[in-house]
């Protein structure tokens, strides 16, 4: 899973690996993305939302297809959202309500950082042509 958010746009995409006798497979499974909303919002608070959406959009793929015991590796390419999540502080509101949620679907053990360049959500959240 790899999040990224922008002034315009946040967005997430997952895929799914698997190792077998064949070699490795990579699939995109499913991606989202939203218009960053009207009311200005720092980017770290856009990319805290990615995140979010992340961990719930991991959670239904996981029960619609039954992988639940399947490990799962987050992306940010947000060093604060991330020191977010790993710290677990009493946060103000906006970013504790979210820290919660993150937590409840995964653990702060699962999240990465990943350079902007090398993180695929890059594209929905900066758009392309």
């Amino acid at each position: 899973m790899f999040g990224d958010a922008s002034k315009d746009a946040y967005a997430t995409v997952v895929f799914l690996r698997t190792d077998n006798e064949f070699g490795v497979s990579v699939k995109l499974i499913q991606s989202k993305s939203r218009v960053s909303p009207l009311k200005s919002m720092s980017i770290p608070r856009l990319e805290k939302i990615a995140c979010t959406m992340s961990a719930l959009l991991v959670l239904s793929i996981k029960e619609a297809l039954e992988f639940e015991n399947t490990p799962v590796h987050f992306k940010s390419n947000s060093r604060t959202a991330l020191a977010w999540i790993k710290r677990n502080d009493n946060w103000r509101t906006f970013v504790g309500n979210r820290v919660r949620e993150i937590l409840k679907y995964s653990t702060a053990d699962q999240w990465r950082h990943v350079p902007g360049t090398h993180n695929p959500a890059d594209l929905q959240s900066r758009g392309c042509t």
